[in-house]
């Protein structure tokens, strides 16, 4: 059985007026505990648009955005692609498909070019998840651009750190090929007050999430 764990979502300079939408975890309900799915390509589409619609339906109406991962040759399946198009017809709430930064064996750069043009042509929105990290390179990044809506920046990759300011300059390429692409930008991995006022003051962007906001939580 599975089901997802949400993340709330704030306007970084309107954390006061509640989330503006989730990140969407799936788990695994295995030995009495909500876990990690030990694989999550085995997932089908199918019930992925279930639980879609069903987490869509228990929203309140204020929800602007959702996001969801898939992995890379999930990405590529045109099953999942016109899954999120059914889904996404059915509401007015904004659906970022987020690419995973991990490898799935077999997978080509082009089909991940291809996979993107496919959510573009169908008007879906895409999001490349922990830019800078795993398999999203600034070079697949690059190429993929035409197709993608926002880049989701992690600070968790980079922990541990004692302050927030030591590794900003990661963020620094991101940020800079956001604007000058005129591309969403998500940064996560916030989980101090500290952390906030920094990105507030020097990062400003349209989306923040981290423990600090609120850690994952079971959908109700």
């Amino acid at each position: 059985m599975h089901t997802f764990f949400g993340q709330p979502k704030f306007h970084s300079n309107r954390l006061g007026q509640g989330p503006i939408g989730y990140e969407l975890f799936l788990r695994e309900f295995k030995d009495g505990l909500w876990q990690l799915p030990e694989d999550f390509s085995r997932i089908t589409s199918e019930e992925l648009e279930k639980l879609l619609n069903s987490t869509i339906a228990d929203l309140p109406a204020n929800i602007e955005l959702l996001s969801f991962n898939l992995e890379q040759d999930q990405f590529i399946n045109p099953n999942y692609i016109d899954m999120v198009r059914r889904v996404q017809s059915k509401t007015d709430i904004d659906i970022y498909t987020e690419l995973t930064e991990r490898i799935t064996p077999g997978v080509t750069e082009n089909q991940l070019y291809d996979g993107a043009k496919m959510f573009h042509d169908r008007g879906l929105l895409v999001c490349i998840d922990d830019v800078g990290t795993g398999e999203n390179s600034p070079e697949l990044v690059n190429y993929l651009n035409p197709f993608i809506d926002e880049y989701k920046f992690a600070f968790q990759g980079f922990r541990p750190f004692d302050d927030i300011n030591k590794v900003t300059s990661q963020l620094d390429y991101w940020y800079d090929l956001s604007n000058e692409n005129n591309k969403m930008l998500a940064i996560e991995g916030l989980e101090t007050a500290h952390d906030m006022e920094v990105i507030g003051k020097e990062y400003p962007c349209y989306v923040v999430q981290g423990y600090y906001t609120g850690k994952p939580a079971i959908m109700k």
